[in-house]
This record gives structure tokens, C-alpha cells and sequence, in this order.
């Protein structure tokens, strides 16, 4: 009973963790929000505008942290895996993997896994 009590009191965030087993069960946020906030505002709208186009994000374009930006950025990390089946992995563990998924949303090298620009294999 107890762990049924701890697992209802973790939330939405930890279940999300628990059922993509592909990413690192211990998610750095600090790290993902750290690098975000980095980018300059055109990039960080860019990677809200990525994320949009995917169909994870779907409030304000306007550069923010917040609650939607974050769980769109776990989101489309998942996604990427699921889609490349598993070519694409993100690891939002370590600061250095956290670094390649943001700029690789920023510079759109994820759009064919995201939004499917061509590059996605429909039959593999």
C-alpha cells in the first residue's frame, strides 16, 4: 500500500519517466531549463516553434520556461526515440546530452523525426 501511495504522490512527471524507459530515469531539469535559457530569445521561440510543429507544445511562442516548454521538451525527447526507433537518443541526464538535443532543435537537424521533413523511414 505505501508504494502505491509514494507513486500516486510523485505525479505526472515521474510517471512519464517511468513509462519511457529509453530516457535516463533521472532526468536533469535544471540542466534542460539551464541550457533553454541560455539560447538567445530567437533560438529559444525557434525550439517552441520546433516542438509546435510536432504537436508537443502548444502555448505562446514567446521564448519562456515554463511548464509547457518543459514537459514539451521530455516529450519530444521520447518522441525522438520512439519515432527513430531508437537511432535518435536523447539523454536528459548529462548536461552534454541535454546540449545536443537543444541545439539540435535549434538548428532543425530533429525535423524529420519531429514533423517529418524526408528523412523519416515509413516501412522500415
Amino acid at each position: 500500500m505505501k508504494r502505491r501511495h509514494f507513486i500516486t504522490g510523485l505525479g505526472a512527471a515521474a510517471l512519464t519517466i517511468a513509462s519511457a524507459p529509453a530516457l535516463q530515469a533521472q532526468m536533469r531539469i535544471d540542466i534542460l531549463r539551464q541550457r533553454f535559457e541560455m539560447l538567445p530569445a530567437s533560438d529559444r521561440r525557434k525550439v517552441q516553434t520546433e516542438l509546435s510543429y510536432a504537436g508537443l507544445y502548444n502555448a505562446a511562442i514567446d521564448g519562456s520556461y515554463g511548464p509547457g516548454t518543459e514537459r514539451a521538451l521530455v516529450a519530444g525527447a521520447r518522441y525522438l526515440e520512439d519515432n527513430s526507433r531508437g537511432r535518435v537518443r536523447v539523454d536528459l541526464a548529462a548536461a552534454a546530452g541535454v546540449n545536443a538535443y537543444v541545439t539540435g532543435l535549434v538548428n532543425g537537424s530533429y525535423a524529420a523525426w519531429l514533423y517529418g521533413e524526408g528523412g523519416e523511414c515509413d516501412g522500415c
